[in-house]
């Protein structure tokens, strides 16, 4: 019996031995992790892990204007939370005018941007394709120094004019010429950037200057409107033509990233519909992002007309957009930017912005 109870003893401690040794063996073949939650596998956990990680924010590169026009989408809809809800972090990146933009667009640097009238030759000829209508402008001005002598059109003939070429500033003043009878050979046009032709105005080192609102504002504070001469802006062509200015996308980016596209136009729509109808609120938060002053903003507002998104995707779907684009072309034809008006539907991307509004809850 004290044999059989030893075998029986040692039985069990080997028996126990064994038992430890495939508890280990288990424990490092799992990697030494915790037990996974009752129900759970491992797929499972991976599958929750790439869902959180597709839930990170996208970084794009958005350049924008300084003025109310160019930035105020981009301020409300990171202040409103609407980028956030796309799903984005938005880079903002501020320009001057539109022709460096698309040269950060060509570089790779940049994805999106705000432009004015003036740079769609550059869309045009498929640097970029047009994805929103922003507005219709009306702040584009050609002024003249009451020393000039310069009364109207005609009397622009051999004189010195500062203008940012490849700007809506530049159509204003080439369709001024034209109605004067001259040429943008019969004047001296020095390209200059919009800073540096208010300075130059103000301490006359040119006669006149090709810009927009609030610059224009800008040079009238400083100088007083008594030593200024109006010569025109871009109601002196209206309705023959209209001068939209727009959001365009790199043409690279659209094709690998539609997606991306389609999740900033709906913030993009929900900003601009919240701006129409909020534009005290949107001119303040304007002038703190841009450290324009609010005045300078009011003002600027007076020379524009934004559209509300359903109507814009009207526009886009009824052809109206593509009217308006050809129309600017032709300009463009004329002044020998372009050898020739380019199909509208080339350059203009209406699709993602017709979605965009649908999903934004538009008709």
């Amino acid at each position: 019996m004290k044999t059989n109870t030893k075998k029986s003893f040692r039985a069990s401690l080997l028996l126990s031995a064994l038992m430890c040794l495939t508890l280990m063996v288990s424990a490092c073949g799992s990697g030494g992790q915790t037990a996974e939650p009752e129900g759970s596998t491992g797929q499972d956990a991976a599958k929750e892990t790439k869902a959180d990680a597709s839930k990170s924010p996208v970084k794009i590169n958005v350049g924008y204007i300084p003025d109310l026009n160019g930035a105020a989408p981009i301020v409300v809809a990171d202040e409103k939370g609407f980028f956030k809800d796309a799903g984005l972090n938005v880079n903002a990146v501020k320009f001057l005018s539109g022709p460096p933009e698309f040269q950060a667009m060509a570089s790779g640097d940049l994805d999106i941007a705000y432009i004015g009238p003036g740079a769609t030759f550059l869309a045009a000829q498929g640097q970029g394709k047009i994805i929103a209508l922003a507005s219709l402008g009306f702040g584009d001005m050609v002024y003249a120094t009451k020393k000039s002598g310069i009364q109207e059109w005609k009397d622009l003939k051999g004189k010195t004019i500062g203008v940012p070429k490849g700007t809506s500033g530049e159509m204003i003043l080439n369709l001024g010429l034209e109605k004067g009878g001259l040429k943008p050979s019969d004047v001296n046009i020095v390209n200059i950037d919009v800073a540096g032709a208010v300075s130059a105005f103000v301490a006359n080192k040119v006669d006149a200057v090709a810009i927009w609102s609030p610059y224009t504002k800008e040079i009238e504070k400083q100088l007083g409107t008594e030593n200024i001469v109006k010569l025109g802006d871009n109601r002196t062509f209206y309705p023959d033509y209209v001068f939209p200015a727009s959001w365009v996308v790199n043409p690279k980016f659209l094709e690998e990233k539609p997606e991306v596209v389609q999740q900033f136009l709906e913030a993009w729509v929900k900003a601009n519909d919240y701006k129409i109808k909020n534009v005290d609120e949107t001119i303040s938060l304007t002038s703190k992002y841009t450290q324009v002053p609010e005045d300078s903003l009011k003002e600027q507002y007076e020379t524009m007309e934004w559209i509300e998104s359903s109507k814009i995707a009207g526009y886009m779907k009824d052809g109206t957009s593509v009217k308006w684009f050809e129309n600017l072309e032709k300009m463009f034809v004329t002044n020998g930017k372009m050898a020739e008006v380019v199909p509208g539907d080339k350059f203009i991307a209406t699709e993602p912005f017709v979605k965009a509004q649908e999903a934004a809850g538009g008709n």
